[in-house]
């Protein structure tokens, strides 16, 4: 016996007239439907990919201060580079260690290019952002 004479008989059991079971059959299959392009939407395969680039990244001179994510009263500024991207207008200010590959120092400009990686699943408690030294463009003291 195939599985729609079973859901047939099933249904004859239960009471089910002919015209009820064709009207239960269209509304079980129009839900499955449904469900199955609800799922494929989502999800993409391009929300499980790093995004990956190369940027031009300015590194200031001067120094600035950030906060622990965990700093929540914000009592404990930390000392690290600033930092902004080819187009961006805001410096921000980061860990020493954020691009790997490069060594910061003190009164010095930066011009690099790096890698940047967006990743698609980042940690809770670290940056979207990954930072990969590729090349020192420039560098220049400032007094």
């Amino acid at each position: 016996m195939n599985k729609n004479a079973r859901l047939c008989r099933f249904l004859a059991l239960r009471g089910c007239s002919g015209t009820s079971q064709r009207s239960l059959q269209r509304t079980i299959i129009t839900a499955l439907l449904v469900s199955i392009i609800g799922l494929a939407s989502c999800s993409s395969d391009n929300d499980n990919e790093d995004k990956v680039e190369q940027v031009t990244v300015y590194v200031s001179a001067e120094t600035g201060t950030y906060y622990s994510l965990f700093d929540a009263e914000r009592e404990h500024p930390i000392e690290g580079m600033q930092i902004q991207e080819r187009g961006e207008t805001r410096w921000k200010c980061v860990h020493f260690a954020t691009i790997t590959g490069f060594t910061y120092e003190k009164g010095n400009e930066y011009e690099l290019l790096v890698k940047k990686t967006t990743l698609a699943s980042p940690p809770q408690d670290a940056s979207n952002v990954r930072y990969e030294l590729i090349r020192i463009v420039s560098q220049r003291k400032v007094e």
